[in-house]
């Protein structure tokens, strides 16, 4: 435990790296990082299950606003980053109390799903979740908060190569903000059980005549998803969701414009009504590929499809430590 998270200081050494600085215990902020990363850690104004104030906030933020970035990369770079003290600070006490905050949570046992994009470099070097390479048996210990759907929701990036991941999981743990979004406490390893090569021009898209719109709560927002039974030759895939959205809407940045239609709901339902009356008069072989490419991605850019998908089988395994598998 660590006696008032809030009253974390900061100080430079001799070289000009950052200390975390907490009562009579200094860390660099690799060994604070690496302190909290555990699945025990809890800040010790919590004295039982409930959520603390700053423990909401801190996964609130991650969840519903860009702060993930901020955390993240945080905790990927560890000494190199280019926060000021003031946001440095700021971001620590966020990842320690949402740390705390998830290890509150209870335990989620299932099935869920992630889709990572390969923009640059080599698939066979990036598994779309932490250190470690895509290849069966190898292992990957969480540096940072992985995040997944409890159902197969497709995050379009247009990329060369795609990762399509499922992860048997024991201890993700399901946002209090948002029903079908989970998140991997820091120091979760999970390793590579299977993994498949597809040519994405081979995948054909089913779907039943009477199927209807899926309202998913993903944040803070309800939104239309429209799902499609995927095969690939005979083999069943997953069942995928795509968002339903108009072009103009982005990711990203929401402007004035995209805030104002997205909370027209007769808008947006009579929108993802019409397309997915469009996707279901198109020919099997042709519905994956124009769910794909008619969306933008996070940077506006016109979809195309990916060279190449893996389709890769992963499990969380028990006892992680956030050490255990980082390169040095």
């Amino acid at each position: 435990m660590i006696d008032s998270i809030e009253n974390l200081q900061l100080r430079q050494d001799t070289a000009g790296r950052w200390q975390v600085v907490l009562g009579d215990l200094a860390y660099t902020a690799t060994e604070f990082l690496d302190h909290i990363s555990n699945d025990s850690f809890q800040l010790s104004e919590a004295k039982n299950r409930a959520l603390s104030a700053l423990e909401k906030e801190a996964m609130f933020l991650f969840v519903n606003g860009g702060d993930y970035a901020i955390y993240n990369r945080l905790l990927r770079n560890r000494e190199v980053h280019p926060l000021n003290r003031k946001l440095l600070k700021k971001t620590l006490v966020r990842i320690a109390a949402m740390q705390s905050g998830i290890n509150k949570l209870p335990d989620y046992s299932g099935s869920v799903y992630r889709v990572a994009s390969v923009v640059n470099g080599s698939a066979s070097t990036y598994n779309g979740i932490g250190d470690g390479s895509l290849s069966v048996g190898a292992a990957t210990t969480t540096d940072t908060f992985v995040g997944a759907c409890r159902f197969a929701f497709v995050v379009v990036e247009h990329a060369p190569v795609v990762i399509w991941t499922v992860i048997k999981t024991r201890h993700a743990k399901v946002q209090p903000e948002s029903c079908e979004e989970v998140t991997f406490p820091l120091g979760s390893t999970i390793k590579f059980t299977n993994i498949r090569q597809l040519d994405p021009k081979k995948i054909t898209g089913h779907i039943d005549p009477n199927a209807e719109l899926k309202w998913v709560q993903i944040g803070s927002k309800r939104r239309p998803f429209i799902g499609l039974n995927l095969f690939y030759g005979d083999e069943r895939l997953p069942d995928f969701y795509f968002l339903s959205e108009p072009r103009q809407f982005r990711r990203a940045a929401l402007g004035l414009f995209t805030y104002l239609l997205e909370k027209s709901n007769l808008f947006y339902k009579t929108y993802a009504l019409k397309e997915l009356e469009r996707i279901k008069r198109l020919p099997i072989e042709r519905r994956f590929e124009e769910m794909w490419t008619s969306r933008l991605d996070s940077a506006s850019q016109a979809g195309k499809l990916p060279e190449i998908i893996y389709l890769a089988e992963a499990e969380e395994m028990p006892n992680a430590t956030l050490g255990a598998n980082r390169k040095p």
